[in-house]
């Protein structure tokens, strides 16, 4: 009798491949989900960091608020200067503060703190810092880009 060698695939070695197949996919799948989210997320920063730089260039580019002879003055002027900047935010569903400490009425240089914040997804609703020493603060159910920078009225 001649003996025949049998070439070819079991039943169960076929099942096995079929399982460890069907993990990877699922686990592929998986993370596409993740890569969705996490792609969205840095979006926003990006988003943020560059409202946050423009609201920046716009104080350092329009000097006319190191001038103002009052505090109250300087706000308008600040708020004047920074209209753009809090309109584009807005639209963006963002929410943009600034605390300056140091600056106009002849104190010399100073910092300028730009938070630009913005709402976690599947979160509970809550309003970014408000302008003044809060600003940058951490804020619940939030994600913020801080930009911190020393001015001169020198410049």
């Amino acid at each position: 009798m001649q003996s025949r060698t049998e070439s070819g695939f079991s039943l169960i070695e076929v099942m096995i491949t079929s399982f460890i197949l069907a993990v990877g996919l699922l686990g592929i799948v998986a993370l596409q989900g993740i890569a969705k989210k996490s792609l969205a997320d840095t979006d926003k920063q990006i988003q943020a960091s560059f409202l946050a730089r423009t609201a920046l260039e716009e104080l350092r580019a329009d000097t006319r608020w190191l001038t103002a002879n009052s505090i109250a003055a300087q706000n308008t002027v600040i708020t004047d200067i920074l209209t753009n900047a809090a309109s584009s935010v807005s639209l963006n569903n963002m929410a943009l503060c600034r605390n300056i400490t140091g600056l106009g009425l002849g104190l010399g240089s100073g910092t300028v703190t730009f938070a630009v914040s913005w709402q976690i997804k599947n979160a509970a609703s809550s309003s970014g810092a408000a302008n003044g020493a809060a600003c940058g603060q951490a804020v619940d159910n939030r994600r913020q880009v801080v930009l911190t920078s020393l001015i001169s009225e020198a410049i």
